[in-house]
């Protein structure tokens, strides 16, 4: 068995401290605890989560790199805001990925589907009780046990980065409580149709799952999105009005 140096343990430590940052900013913007366009600054998380700068610095650049927040001249870092037409491509590109998921996974799940089938039963009872957070937590599980039984490490990293968005994390606080509970049934009709063998009926249940989501969250007032970027100048006037010159 090979000996681990004091480096090798210290940088062991060093990235067990950054997910631990990277994990409370997330669960806090989860919560509704942040908010889209809320400042963050490195000492305010030092503080807080009483570990180095440089560990808070490297989890807001990952979180940065998983488009959760965003780093601004002058401004420094946010947690990230889209724009509608951002977040319309967010759930495209998620559509079609959480489709093929589901497609690689119904073999495997349809085989053995008493894990598929408990997790519904929860969301059932959750749903029925009213109980939100038990929800939340475990519609992230249904969706994560999709993508882990797909076994396409790719594709799980990607879809994981994506469950990072802010409009999917802030799902549950940001749409009414009765929508929420209600996209159970996209869950229910998903689960029945991996329990029939049923490939084509389990993408289809996937897709409108995620485009019901995607329309709770476009009818959301304006100020919860960003200002669409301003046009680009077209060269050809700037260029004209050269020659005028």
């Amino acid at each position: 068995m090979p000996a681990h140096t004091l480096t090798d343990m210290e940088e062991t430590d060093s990235r067990s401290t950054v997910e631990t940052v990277a994990d409370a900013l997330t669960e806090a913007v989860r919560d509704g605890r942040l908010v889209p366009g809320q400042r963050l600054t490195e000492n305010a998380f030092t503080s807080r989560l009483g570990v180095s700068r440089s560990s808070v610095r490297e989890a807001f650049r990952r979180l940065t790199a998983d488009g959760l927040l965003t780093a601004e001249p002058h401004r420094g870092v946010m947690v990230r805001q889209l724009s509608r037409s951002e977040v319309d491509n967010l759930f495209q590109v998620r559509g079609a990925l959480e489709t093929l998921a589901v497609k690689l996974a119904l073999p495997v799940l349809h085989q053995a589907p008493e894990t598929l089938v408990a997790l519904q039963t929860d969301l059932d009872a959750a749903a029925e009780q009213g109980d939100m957070n038990r929800f939340s937590e475990l519609n992230a599980r249904f969706h994560r046990l999709f993508r882990e039984t797909a076994d396409n490490p790719l594709l799980n990293e990607t879809l994981t980065r994506l469950s990072n968005s802010l409009y999917w994390l802030q799902f549950r606080v940001l749409v009414d409580r009765r929508d929420v509970f209600d996209t159970n049934r996209q869950h229910r009709q998903l689960t029945d149709c991996v329990v029939a063998d049923d490939t084509a009926g389990a993408e289809a249940a996937m897709l409108d799952h995620v485009e019901n989501a995607r329309q709770l969250i476009q009818s959301l007032p304006d100020d919860h999105f960003a200002a669409p970027p301003a046009p680009a100048k077209s060269k050809a006037k700037g260029n004209q009005r050269n020659a005028k010159a």
